[in-house]
């Protein structure tokens, strides 16, 4: 399993590389479907496994190969050399193989696209450098294991941790934005409108009940509005973490409320019972029609529906 692992990221590696330098495209599932039909015939026939290899696809790539038509060939000199030309090629130091390999590989380092990444993403970036010293290193099959590793462990962190935001009303608006982002915004006493850029599922839940609970703790408050525009989806833990949130905070005399929520989310919210639990009249279209209902002012503010879209 490890072999067949490393093998396909090896060879979608290699794929992508050149085709981002030829500006074409590759199907990784049909990169998968001929390195598994490769490897079967290399285990009727006792052959080694059957994987796309860096150093060589570069110097092939080198030599002006456009076509499968190339390894044909390639496979044909080989044989051909061992056979009859061995004599020939006996004092060549190895050395010189190295060195083709390296001119070859050389000119598929981009220190643009690296720049770029530094001035653009860091993390990025250093998710880069550690790929290539690793694979300098450690080899690359253990260089592009450890990549993958570090970029879950990223991912996770991402998800885990996400960027969250305090709102408020840009004037003369219905707008509301990151107060961070827009000192201008307007903020209201004894309400906060927060936001949360991620799906909600058991990984952040601990992170999204100590955000909550520390704004309450931090203002003097009567509500707080979760915008959801930002969450995709929701787990049954997630859902179950705010409900206990709910709780503490009407213990604390604080309602919760929430607008922009999408369809996904609002069906697992409606199978939970958590709309009975908080009531329909929590639930609103837009941040402004939940900060007018807050305030007192629901002339016009559209409630949102369990069965809406």
């Amino acid at each position: 399993v490890t072999i067949s692992l490393v093998g396909f990221m090896e060879s979608i590696a290699v794929a992508k590389s050149f085709a981002n330098k030829h500006r074409y495209e590759v199907d990784a599932n049909q990169e998968l479907v001929g390195l598994g039909l490769a490897n079967i015939a290399a285990g009727v026939f006792s052959g080694y496994p059957v994987t796309g290899g860096f150093s060589r696809t570069a110097v092939n790539d080198q030599a002006g190969a456009r076509s499968g038509m190339a390894s044909i060939i390639t496979a044909l000199m080989i044989a051909v050399t061992l056979m009859f030309l061995t004599d020939l090629f006996y004092f060549l130091p190895t050395a010189v193989l190295g060195a083709i390999i390296m001119v070859a590989v050389f000119g598929l380092i981009d220190y643009r696209e690296m720049r770029h990444l530094y001035h653009v993403k860091r993390s990025d970036f250093y998710l880069l450098m550690l790929a290539f010293f690793a694979t300098l290193t450690l080899g690359i099959e253990n260089g592009i294991l450890l990549s993958v590793v570090a970029s879950l462990v990223i991912v996770i962190k991402r998800t885990t941790h996400p960027h969250t935001a305090l709102l408020g009303q840009i004037p003369g608006s219905e707008i509301y934005r990151n107060i961070e982002r827009y000192p201008e915004a307007q903020t209201f006493p004894g309400l906060v409108i927060f936001r949360m850029d991620a799906p909600l599922y058991f990984a952040n839940t601990a992170f999204l009940k100590d955000r909550l609970l520390t704004i309450e703790k931090k203002y003097p408050l009567r509500a707080i509005i979760f915008d959801a525009s930002s969450v995709n989806d929701i787990d049954a833990t997630a859902d179950a973490a705010f409900q206990e949130v709910v709780k503490a905070l009407r213990g604390r005399g604080i309602e919760l409320y929430f607008s922009n929520l999408k369809g996904p989310v609002r069906d697992v919210m409606r199978r939970s019972g958590f709309y009975d639990l908080l009531g329909t009249d929590h639930f609103f279209f837009s941040n402004h029609d939940a900060v007018q209902h807050v305030l007192g002012r629901d002339v016009d503010v559209r409630h949102e529906l369990p069965q809406g879209v």
